[in-house]
C-alpha cells in the first residue's frame, strides 16, 4: 500500500468512527432535549427524527448551528416577506418547514427527487403544524419552476440540488427568475463552472454576493461544554467534501 493509499484508508476509518460517535452524541442530546431545535433561526422547530441522506446532519440542526453562514440571509428573507418560497432539494424539510414557521403568511413548495425525503418532509410539516402551507413534490423542472414563480409576489428560491442548479437557474429557460430572490448552494466540486455560469446569467437582473463556509464555535453551545474537545468538534461537523459556498442573488430595482 502506498503512502497515499494508507492516508485514504486512515481518512475512511476516521470518517466511520466519528460518524458513529456523532450518532451516540445525538442519542444523548435527544434524551435531554428531544427532537426540538434549541437555537438559531429555526429554534423551536421539531425534527422527525429520521433522515434520507446519511444522518441528515441532524445534530448540528438540533443544536442550531447547521449552515450558520446563512442565518443572516434567512433573517433578510423574513424581512422581505415573500409571497412564495420554492425550496429545490428540500431533503427532510429543514428549510422548507423552518421558513414556513418563520413566515406564517407564505406558502412553501418543497421539491426533492427522493420519494423517502418527501415523506419525511411531510412529517416535519405535520409535526410543526404547517402542513397546510407546505406542498411536497418530486423533482422540479424549469417549466414547473417558471409556472410557480410567475404567479408569485416577491418569490424566493432556495436551491441545494447537487449540481442541478446549473440547469434550473437559467433565466433563458425560467424568465421569472429575474424577479426572484435566489439563495443557491454551489456545487463547484461537481462542475467547476457552476458558480461563474450562474453569475453570468444573473448579472443583468440581480445584485449578487457570495457566502463562504465559515468556522464554528462548539464552545458556545451549552450542551457541548462538558464534553471533550473531540466530541465538541464532531458534534458540529457537517462533513462537507470541500469548503462550500453559496450565491445570494437579489433582483435589481426597476430602472
Amino acid at each position: 500500500m502506498s503512502g497515499a493509499e494508507a492516508a485514504q484508508a486512515l481518512l475512511h476509518i476516521a470518517h466511520i468512527s466519528t460518524r458513529a460517535r456523532c450518532a451516540e452524541l445525538l442519542a444523548i442530546f435527544v434524551q435531554q432535549f428531544g427532537w426540538t431545535v434549541q437555537s438559531g433561526p429555526f429554534s423551536g422547530m421539531v425534527l422527525p427524527g429520521r433522515a434520507q441522506w446519511g444522518d441528515g446532519d441532524t445534530l448540528p440542526k438540533l443544536i442550531g448551528c447547521y449552515e450558520a453562514e446563512l442565518h443572516e440571509v434567512l433573517a433578510s428573507l423574513v424581512e422581505l416577506r415573500p409571497g412564495l418560497v420554492v425550496n429545490v432539494g428540500a431533503a427532510e424539510g429543514y428549510y422548507a418547514v423552518g421558513l414556513a414557521r418563520m413566515l406564517p403568511d407564505t406558502f412553501v413548495h418543497a421539491f426533492d427527487s427522493a420519494e423517502a425525503a418527501g415523506e419525511i418532509c411531510r412529517e416535519a410539516a405535520r409535526l410543526n403544524s404547517v402542513e397546510a402551507r407546505v406542498s411536497v413534490a418530486g423533482a422540479c423542472s424549469p417549466v414547473l419552476l417558471q409556472h410557480l414563480l410567475t404567479r408569485a409576489v416577491k418569490p424566493v428560491l432556495l436551491c441545494d440540488c447537487e449540481g442541478c442548479e446549473r440547469e434550473l437557474i437559467d433565466p433563458a429557460q425560467v424568465p421569472a427568475l429575474s424577479s426572484t430572490t435566489i439563495v443557491v448552494e454551489c456545487h463547484d466540486f461537481i462542475d467547476p463552472s457552476i458558480t461563474q455560469t450562474m453569475v453570468n446569467r444573473l448579472t443583468a437582473s440581480h445584485e449578487m454576493f457570495g457566502v463562504r463556509e465559515g468556522a464554528r464555535d462548539p464552545n458556545a453551545v451549552p450542551f457541548l461544554q462538558p464534553l471533550s474537545s473531540l466530541d465538541r468538534w464532531i458534534a458540529v461537523c457537517e462533513y462537507r467534501p470541500c469548503m462550500m459556498h453559496w450565491l445570494v442573488a437579489r433582483p435589481k430595482a426597476p430602472g
